[in-house]
């Protein structure tokens, strides 16, 4: 590939903003509304919210944190292919992977340590305003500026606020509270971007360290074969093998890149079959919607055969037609039907612990719905507070907690909205509904006053 124009992907920033709606969503609505099983993890299901590590199957809530792998493997390519076609060698690109990894690491610290003020015998407002400060620290330590005194404030306010917790409200902090999303992506993300650093232009050189990967999965799952060695206590609070498992979700969603990258840099050509994509954007999105009934049901039989069908008519619909964006829905329905079908071997597909249905499944998932959404891109969707969201990631998974919920806390408002939650799923459900919106409108307008976070 050549040249240097890069055409901004909206569909993968839609994906990725909607992914973060439905993570705050998830955890904004409120547990003691009697809402059912379904709107909460699968493993960690009503009344108790008690982690059950023989449930299996999946809900919505599952599929958000891989959605979110997805959309971040997807952009390697757009991300990595600019610092190279702008002259950056190898060992510079590198470097912006490793300096990447520092910064996600120290903020999956803050954050999983910013929590514990929450411990303090002390003031409800003093907490609200510390919570609110610690965010304000991380905005200008993390925003993109040329103005490097900004950033240098913000790690200042950051380092004298955590100073703070452990020495004045004399608040138990360590290595091991920290935000585990964030640490995985950090590794996630660097292991990712270096893999498709060195197999960039070569296919079957990323194929085949990906079919490695699920064969290390297999055999550490299935057999004895192969017994992985412990990880020191000094080194396991930033890393453990069971993160690098999410390289067989990452890898697929690199190739989407590639292909999403390849497209936006040729002339867009019609579709000889324009009457039908419409009709082949609806299968796909139907075989990744289905799961949410067959395998949350354990109806695992029925949904394989559902799900081939689908394939089928996917692929009728697709005879002597030159679709654009077909190859990502090819690898979807080829992820999710292997999916399925490690959900026997696997006794059933489970978050936690995570085995290789969940990464195929969920992989096949995202990439049908991505295909759907290219679908309405090209339709001239713009994706709106969606993708605008999506674009800034870490602004959103931030400002509920360390912001919009301590102010509503102290307004009181949230309290009133909590008591009338219990035993009301319309208000446990507007619970949440409120809180994501708020989300978005402050993450929507960082966005349009371009002030993104590094991440």
């Amino acid at each position: 590939m050549s040249g240097n124009n890069y055409k901004r992907i909206i569909s993968i920033d839609v994906l990725r903003g909607l992914t973060m709606g439905l993570m705050i969503f998830s955890a904004a609505i409120a547990s003691s509304s009697g809402l059912p099983a379904w709107m909460f993890h699968c493993q960690v299901p009503p009344p108790d919210y008690v982690f059950h590590p023989e449930i299996r199957g999946i809900t919505w809530v599952d599929l958000v944190f891989p959605f979110f792998l997805f959309s971040m493997g997807a952009a390697f390519p757009f991300a990595i292919r600019k610092r190279l076609d702008s002259g950056k060698s190898n060992s510079d690109i590198l470097a912006f992977l490793l300096r990447r990894w520092v910064t996600l690491v120290l903020f999956a610290l803050v954050i999983g340590n910013a929590g514990s003020i929450y411990a303090w015998q002390g003031s409800d407002i003093i907490k609200g305003g510390f919570s609110i400060l610690l965010w304000t620290g991380m905005f200008l330590s993390l925003i993109r500026t040329d103005r490097k005194g900004i950033n240098v404030a913000g790690y200042v306010l950051v380092a004298g606020l955590m100073a703070a917790e452990a020495f004045l409200f004399k608040v138990p902090m360590s290595l091991h509270n920290n935000d585990i999303i964030i640490m995985i992506l950090s590794t996630v993300a660097f292991w990712g971007g270096f893999i498709w650093l060195f197999t960039r232009d070569n296919a079957l050189l990323r194929s085949i360290v990906w079919l490695l990967a699920i064969g290390l999965k297999a055999m550490v799952s299935y057999t004895s074969w192969i017994v992985l060695p412990e990880i020191p206590e000094w080194l396991s609070w930033v890393f453990n093998w069971g993160f690098l498992q999410y390289l067989i979700l990452i890898i697929p969603a690199s190739f989407v890149g590639d292909m999403l990258l390849e497209a936006s840099r040729r002339r867009p050509s019609a579709s000889s079959r324009p009457g039908k994509e419409g009709w082949a954007a609806a299968v796909a999105l139907a075989a990744a919607a289905v799961q949410l009934w067959g395998l949350y049901c354990r109806q695992t039989g029925i949904d394989l055969y559902v799900t081939l069908t689908l394939a089928v008519i996917f692929t009728m619909l697709n005879v002597n037609g030159k679709v654009r964006n077909l190859p990502v829905a090819v690898l979807g329905f080829v992820l999710l039907i292997a999916g399925i079908l490690f959900d026997f071997p696997d006794g059933g597909i489970a978050k936690d612990h995570c085995n290789l249905s969940y990464l195929l499944t969920s992989g096949g998932m995202a990439c049908l719905v991505t295909y759907f959404l290219l679908y309405l891109e090209n339709k001239g969707c713009k994706g709106g507070f969606l993708s605008a969201s999506g674009q800034n990631p870490m602004i959103a998974y931030t400002v509920c907690w360390f912001v919009i919920s301590p102010l509503l806390y102290g307004c009181g408002i949230l309290g009133h909205i909590d008591a009338l939650c219990v035993g009301s799923p319309f208000w446990g459900i507007l619970r949440g509904l409120a809180i994501t919106a708020l989300m978005y409108i402050v993450t929507t307008l960082c966005t349009r006053m371009r002030l993104f976070w590094r991440s």
